[in-house]
């Protein structure tokens, strides 16, 4: 892409002390990922690989150990104090349970101004800009008045993305964030997301373990096992011609609607969970349940083969 990234992500590392055992979870480890302006970019993984890790700490609610979070060309690990606040709020974070990242006893009028008065709006102006945003996720200006117990799981999202919109972000940090819907009201949902990033040139990075809904949603992908990632490509690469064991097997346990197809289909054998992330296996970390692993996996991390334009993974048998 000639047009600059609105984020890079550059070797980040975050590692947890574990207060119970007093070992340390290496949640990310060494991570590096491109975001541009208006895009849509998917990171999958399964539950415990580090997705929701990396996105809380791009966005600050978690402190890396080392690396670089870059948003428009600036290091945000060079800023401080109110700086950094007014630097940070163009990256914006929606939570996977719009249950419980809303206030109850709050309307949905004081949620979303109480983000404005952050951002310095006068009360004047709050009103007008509660109607804007409220319109801008297809909810009617009447929901104002309402509380967000009384709102429907669909509708309290759209009030969570309206929260995040009212700070203008440039870069939205989704997690999971239609998991907790129904299927009826998924695609409304998404289609929201579509127009935003559309319409408002916002950046999506859209965290999500349902393939089939990043497949519709990102036009690329990153691919993340144990805190790293371990294949990266556009979404024609990866569901074209996945090049990693371990996205092979995530395909092949999405369900084809298609019976004659999904009978006739070949299954790729993926067994065991994931290793502890406080003690990692040595070398590729995917070798213990990988179904092609050789003694050599054990030896070193595996080299990241560059497949075609855009398209990489870290494993010594990369390919179709």
């Amino acid at each position: 892409m000639s047009v600059k990234p609105i984020l890079e992500i550059r070797n980040l590392v975050t590692h947890f002390k574990s207060v119970e055992h007093g070992k340390t979870i290496k949640a990310v480890d060494d991570v590096s990922l491109t975001l541009y302006p208006g895009e849509i970019v998917g990171l999958i993984g399964e539950s415990g690989c580090g997705k929701s890790s990396l996105g809380r700490s791009i966005v600050g609610l978690a402190t890396p150990n080392s690396g670089q979070v870059i948003l428009d060309g600036v290091d945000l690990s060079t800023l401080h104090g109110q700086r950094l606040r007014r630097t940070r709020a163009a990256i914006q974070y929606i939570f996977q349970d719009p249950y419980s990242s809303l206030n109850n006893r709050q309307t949905i009028h004081e949620t979303l101004t109480e983000a404005l008065a952050i951002r310095g709006i006068s009360k004047p102006d709050r009103n007008g800009r509660v109607a804007q945003l409220l319109d801008q996720v297809g909810l009617p200006a009447t929901a104002a008045a309402r509380f967000s117990r009384e709102l429907s799981g669909g509708q309290r999202q759209r009030v969570a993305i309206a929260r995040s919109l009212a700070l203008e972000p440039r870069v939205l940090i989704c997690d999971e964030p239609v998991s907790a819907l129904d299927l009826s009201v998924r695609a409304q949902v998404m289609n929201l997301f579509f127009e935003l990033s559309r319409d408002l040139n916002v950046a999506c990075l859209f965290i999500a373990h349902d393939l089939a809904l990043v497949r519709q949603a990102a036009s690329r992908n990153y691919v993340m096992y144990l805190g790293k990632i371990i294949e990266q490509g556009s979404s024609a690469q990866l569901y074209g011609s996945p090049a990693h064991p371990y996205s092979k097997a995530l395909l092949a346990a999405v369900p084809n609607p298609d019976p004659r197809i999904e009978r006739q289909r070949s299954r790729v054998p993926l067994t065991g969970d994931i290793p502890s992330p406080t003690n990692p296996p040595s070398g590729c970390r995917f070798r213990t349940r990988c179904p092609v692993a050789v003694p050599q996996c054990a030896d070193q991390p595996p080299p990241v083969q560059v497949l075609a334009e855009g398209h990489s993974a870290a494993c010594l048998f990369a390919g179709p």
